[in-house]
């Protein structure tokens, strides 16, 4: 069952605490969107159930956004108000270790690259409707090839 977007920053929040560091804005939006790929890849079904879009710096959660906007460019100093949270030992759970994991060390700049690659679920979006919302299929198309999922 798919949670906030909220709620999955505040995960991602959570593990960066754990470990003495903070992240920004920027990495918490990219690092969002990237467990939701990965959810969709793998599960068939999205980790939160808030539309992402094709902004001029990648994907971005609007809901999200506007929950983090107060902190701008710099790091994310509290958890943010969420409706529902992430139950521990969950898939949801799991997967976001795992992202973190992964993904966690790179700075938004470099997280922002990634998803600006060329055949990314962002960019074919920008190409073709900028600003609009990015499909869950080419969501989880995109994930399913860096998985190596046969669909």
């Amino acid at each position: 069952m798919a949670i906030s977007s909220q709620a999955v920053a505040n995960e991602f929040i959570r593990l960066a605490n754990g470990q003495g560091k903070q992240l920004t804005n920027m990495q918490l939006q990219k690092l969002v969107f990237i467990a939701n790929g990965y959810h969709l890849a793998i599960y068939n079904a999205p980790l939160y159930y808030h539309d992402s879009y094709a902004w001029q710096f990648g994907p971005v959660i609007p809901k999200l956004y506007k929950a983090l906007q107060k902190y701008g460019a710099n790091v994310v100093t509290e958890s943010i108000e969420a409706d529902d949270s992430v139950k521990p030992d969950s898939d949801q759970a799991l997967l976001i270790d795992g992202v973190y994991e992964f993904y966690g060390n790179y700075t938004g700049g470099q997280l922002s690259n990634l998803t600006h690659q060329p055949n990314t679920p962002w960019s074919k979006t920008w190409k073709e409707n900028k600003f609009g919302v990015i499909g869950s299929d080419i969501i989880r198309d995109h994930y399913k090839d860096l998985l190596q999922i046969k669909a």
